[in-house]
């Protein structure tokens, strides 16, 4: 196996007491130093060839409390991309540890929603993160986001990354193209709403069916007493990974109800990719499909590459079945918010392109 040598540069003043070592997806993001400490800020470790993980740099202080690498206003911070091709020298620049700032005081990069309402759901209250155009009050396409947490600015969002979905619509709205945007945030409860099967992530108790009922009788008709009614045709869904999975559950489910799909890097692994047994006969003639992956979301390379195969078979699945499919490959994009906002704009040229009339 090829020897990858990682060098360490830390910020500005003494590192959390302790041991420094790294982890990531190739370790299951153990919290255990193991193999892989730094000493005198070098890690030398053999990795099979063609591997592909994110890695971040931890501290495993004397009494076994656990720092995480972070931004430079102690807020989550994204992983380092980790290609292994032969023998090589990886560079890890540390911007900050994460602490009690929590990335208070952070520049924003993003844009926040334009307003946050509250509806009642079977699982309790439900945040709804709205945005749409100045100027533009009354009825517009509509898209409903699934993990509104990571879709705006980055305060709320996981790894201090977010979609900017509020700027690309924004770039379309300036364009001629305004749409509205209606985000919803989940919580640790995310493999239960958004996985339509039992599984080990959800305690084999899937909560979706609810969830699309949820969406189709509650959210739908909210939005449309508060801003105007808008046909089913100028509505669209998406979300990533389970969020696309998600996605193209409720689409065949409940055909008619979304015009657009905006299904990007599908996990329909879950339950033995039970999914891709359940839409056997399932159609909706008037929904368009956009089917998306990144070329580096995997284990490997080669694990990437089964992956993309899968999505475009999955493309190919749906298009005898839905009025239109488009599908791409994100050249050089993760399973991460940094793909998913590269790839967003084009998804949004795409549905609002294709609706019919024009919006004015």
């Amino acid at each position: 196996m090829p020897e990858v040598r990682f060098r360490l540069t830390l910020p500005p003043g003494p590192p959390p007491a302790g041991t420094l070592f790294l982890t990531g997806d190739f370790r299951g993001w153990s919290a255990e130093p193991g193999d892989f400490v730094f000493a005198g800020g070098e890690l030398r470790a053999e990795l099979p060839e063609g591997t592909l993980s994110g890695v971040k740099v931890r501290a495993l202080g004397p009494a076994g409390t656990l720092t995480e690498e972070g931004d430079a206003w102690g807020g989550r911070a994204p992983a380092h991309p980790l290609v292994v091709r032969g023998t090589s020298v990886v560079e890890l620049t540390v911007a900050g540890w994460q602490d009690e700032r929590a990335g208070q005081g952070r520049p924003p990069r993003s844009a926040p929603p334009r307003e946050e309402v509250t509806l009642i759901a079977p699982w309790g209250p439900q945040s709804v993160r709205l945005w749409w155009p100045a100027g533009h009050d009354g009825p517009l396409p509509l898209l409903i986001l699934h993990d509104g947490q990571n879709v705006f600015d980055e305060g709320p969002t996981f790894a201090g990354q977010s979609w900017d979905a509020a700027g690309a619509a924004q770039a379309l709205a300036d364009a001629g193209r305004p749409c509205r945007i209606a985000a919803l945030p989940v919580n640790h409860e995310r493999s239960r709403r958004y996985v339509p099967f039992g599984f080990e992530l959800n305690g084999f108790e899937s909560g979706a069916d609810a969830y699309a009922d949820w969406l189709r009788g509650t959210l739908l008709p909210s939005l449309g007493r508060r801003f105007g009614a808008v046909p089913p045709a100028q509505v669209a869904l998406a979300g990533s990974s389970f969020g696309g999975l998600i996605t193209a559950y409720c689409g065949l489910r409940d055909p008619g109800t979304y015009g657009t799909l905006g299904v990007f890097s599908p996990a329909v692994w879950p339950a033995d990719f039970e999914f891709l047994r359940w839409w056997q006969g399932r159609r909706d003639p008037l929904a368009r499909v956009w089917v998306d992956m990144g070329d580096h979301e995997g284990g490997s390379l080669t694990g990437a590459q089964e992956v993309t195969e899968l999505a475009r078979n999955m493309a190919a699945h749906l298009r005898p079945h839905v009025q239109e499919v488009h599908f791409t490959v994100g050249k050089g994009h993760w399973h991460d918010e940094a793909a998913w906002r590269a790839r967003l704009p084009g998804f949004l040229r795409w549905w609002l392109g294709g609706l019919t009339p024009p919006t004015p």
